[in-house]
């Protein structure tokens, strides 16, 4: 799975942009989808195609969007003021409904959609080993689970497709679905997974969703709702360290997590994989994060374009004894200084091509949102405290540098204290503006960023407000196309 396999051949109808020109076309060097779905290895393929399509969605070097632009730029961690393509707009907050960026976005998370709904549909009449047949099912439903939390998270109620569409009328008939119903049809596609994807892979699969995954991602999805208890309870099997039945743990040295040589460790949950070398599945992250100007000393092959540049408020935020604000960020001094991410450092093979993956959720992760599930149920239990404490012993390598007294003292105090570790733990990993979304802390901490450093749009500071800034315009061309789409506030 470190090779993704590009497939063009599925038939890829979306709500989003199809023609009658576009399924009237039939190209003879592609595979047709009646002969992709005649056997276990057709099938495969195609799934493998679903996996791919996730690069789309975290970023390829064909543009510069990916997950980053709409979880981490927003945000207090990052900036993204460069000229052209828009993506300066995420960080004003300024994003208009033709922002090219957000049909990209739309298209590459409804195209995983259409391919596993494809799957779902065609690959019960397949004649191969049910086992198998069963995990690929599984599998998909974890990418579209996956997709659809994406979208809801980045626009609220979106279409809520979950059948091949095999006509532009029905691709049309869509409308918005609500947010609680599709956080529903997320619950039961993560569920249904879980039941069936084995814990662990071996070979050429490791990467694959495992039943763990999609646990950790339903936890996460019921903490997102707000579902504290189902959230625990989701959580829990989890547990104990390195001894549950997926072997997962915290690594012993925090940048060993991120390691283009250490990849799918014990602390990697699920990731999305990339490979370099010319084959049209390496990763952008290095051309893209590091600040302009930086190519000749960073990005040596291809750039660097400056498109998520480390904020000043994220490095101050950082305990000058915190020893991942040095393991994870740099600063680079040249015509302009610049704070970039080490998360993403590699040699690239080409522009465009390293090897680092994009980390989707791992075991801290896990270990924070079950302290948060547990402060919002509880308060600062010692389990709560525990879990925390546990993150920060290994981010110190593993000196006791607990919780204060004053951060454990209430539930309040403790909300707080999990939401800035979590800030400095993750950092650039894209989980920084869902978070804040999340705890509805967003307009609050963003107001007070942009006044203490005096970020402006024009001659004015930047200040935002609710619902507006809360969610991302539905792109301008979807409306176009689609009359029954509405718009945000």
């Amino acid at each position: 799975m470190k090779k993704y396999i590009i497939i063009t051949a599925l038939l890829l109808i979306t709500v989003t942009s199809c023609t009658k020109k576009d399924l009237d076309l039939e190209d003879p060097t592609k595979i047709s989808t009646a002969d992709l779905f005649k056997d276990a290895n057709g099938l495969n393929l195609a799934v493998n195609a679903a996996y791919a399509a996730l690069q789309n969605i975290y970023g390829t070097g064909s543009g510069g969007v990916g997950i980053y632009l709409f979880a981490e730029v927003p945000s207090d961690n990052s900036s993204a003021l460069v000229s052209g393509a828009g993506l300066g707009d995420f960080d004003l907050f300024t994003v208009a409904p033709e922002n090219p960026n957000l049909e990209t976005e739309w298209q590459n998370l409804y195209l995983c959609i259409a391919r596993s709904n494809q799957i779902i549909a065609r690959a019960p009449a397949i004649s191969m080993t049910a086992t198998l047949k069963a995990r690929y099912i599984a599998e998909v439903k974890f990418l579209r689970a996956l997709s659809y939390f994406n979208a809801v998270r980045i626009w609220g109620g979106v279409p809520l497709v979950t059948t091949e569409i095999t006509s532009v009328d029905q691709s049309l008939s869509y409308k918005r679905e609500t947010v609680a119903n599709i956080y529903t049809q997320i619950e039961q596609d993560l569920t249904d997974a879980e039941s069936v994807l084995p814990a662990t892979y071996t070979g050429t699969d490791i990467g694959r969703a495992t039943s763990g995954a999609a646990k950790a991602i339903l936890g996460k999805v019921y903490l997102t709702e707000g579902n504290y208890q189902q959230c625990e309870t989701e959580l829990a099997p989890l547990f104990p360290r390195a001894t549950n039945a997926w072997g997962y743990d915290l690594m012993t040295n925090y940048s060993d997590v991120y390691s283009t040589t250490m990849e799918m460790n014990k602390e990697i949950i699920f990731a999305v994989r990339y490979t370099k070398g010319g084959y049209g599945t390496g990763s952008p992250f290095l051309n893209w994060f590091t600040p302009q100007q930086s190519g000749s000393t960073i990005a040596t092959i291809g750039g660097a374009s400056g498109f998520n540049t480390i904020t000043q408020d994220l490095y101050d935020s950082f305990p000058t004894t915190d020893p991942r604000r040095d393991l994870s960020i740099a600063k680079y001094t040249g015509t302009t200084s610049a704070f970039y991410s080490k998360k993403y450092l590699d040699v690239p093979a080409n522009a465009y091509d390293s090897n680092n993956d994009w980390i989707v959720i791992r075991y801290a992760d896990v270990m924070l949102m079950y302290a948060e599930a547990e402060n919002e149920l509880h308060g600062p239990t010692a389990t709560a405290i525990g879990y925390v404490n546990a993150v920060r012993q290994r981010a110190y390598a593993g000196v006791a540098n607990n919780l204060t007294a004053a951060q454990t003292a209430t539930q309040a105090s403790m909300r707080l204290a999990i939401e800035t570790e979590r800030r400095l733990e993750l950092n650039m990993e894209g989980h920084r503006w869902f978070d804040l979304l999340r705890t509805n802390r967003a307009v609050t901490v963003m107001n007070a960023s942009f006044t203490k450093y005096q970020v402006k749009n024009g001659s004015v500071v930047v200040q935002i407000s609710a619902p507006h800034a809360l969610l991302f315009p539905i792109p301008l061309r979807e409306i176009q196309l689609n009359p029954n789409l509405t718009q945000n506030p």
